[in-house]
């Protein structure tokens, strides 16, 4: 009983932070690169919540250099920095729900079929609201992403993402902000150095991956936590490292 207690009290605990935006990027225990692909508001379509707007790749439909490329050796871990403390003033909600990891060659500008899952991480344990990804977030204020070994050296989008299933029991419907799931996306620049020589596997478009839960609920009522699947590829799920 004691034990049930504390488990309760932390999920409450991690229930006040929120995954809003991503503040910048690194390497384990290295200096922070803002790369973000920023919209004129830093906190504008935070969160995405209509699956048809191209918003829903980057969060902006602007997808031309604003910042610097983050330099990062094929193969290495980055590490991914989200704003836990300032939710986003646009909703009250507190995003809980799986994260996934993309990247696109910069030459695509993010259109079509370009975009690869490269990692991610729904769902671990039992039926407990708190083993979402974005719990481990919202706990550490990072995510540590394995970026491909032996990948073609040269200029990407990195696209991170943590869905927020509060109201992913419902069709997205983005005249009405509490129906759907909620998409809290940002895509960072990042040039991978190396002597790789692989392409990208199995990329695909994000708006025909997603398109679908318009009007289909992304995590219908009927479906447990242990059988929730990501939109996009088959990536295998991560077990946390924290």
């Amino acid at each position: 009983m004691k034990l049930a207690l504390i488990a309760i009290v932390s999920c409450l605990a991690l229930s006040a932070k929120a995954v809003s935006r991503v503040k910048h990027i690194s390497v384990p225990d290295g200096a922070p690169y803002h790369t973000s692909l920023l919209p004129y508001n830093m906190y504008k379509n935070m969160p995405v919540i209509d699956v048809q707007s191209f918003d829903l790749v980057c969060r902006t439909p602007d997808m031309n250099a604003t910042a610097v490329f983050f330099p990062i050796a094929d193969g290495s871990t980055l590490r991914v920095t989200w704003d836990v403390e300032t939710p986003s003033p646009y909703s009250n909600l507190t995003p809980n729900g799986p994260c996934s990891f993309w990247l696109a060659p910069y030459s695509s500008k993010g259109k079509g079929k370009v975009w690869s899952k490269i990692h991610q991480f729904t769902y671990k344990g039992n039926d407990d609201a708190c083993k979402w990804c974005s719990s481990f977030i919202k706990d550490k204020g990072y995510y540590d992403v394995p970026l491909p070994k032996g990948i073609a050296p040269g200029k990407y989008y990195f696209r991170a993402e943590v869905i927020d299933h509060n109201g992913a029991r419902d069709k997205s419907n983005y005249l009405d902000f509490t129906a759907g799931a909620h998409y809290y996306v940002d895509c960072n620049l990042i040039e991978i150095t190396g002597t790789g020589t692989d392409s990208l596997k199995s990329p695909i478009s994000i708006m025909d991956a997603y398109k679908k839960y318009y009007k289909t609920p992304l995590f219908p009522s009927t479906m447990k936590n242990t059988e929730f699947v990501m939109p996009g590829d088959d990536a295998p799920f991560r077990t946390a490292n924290f």
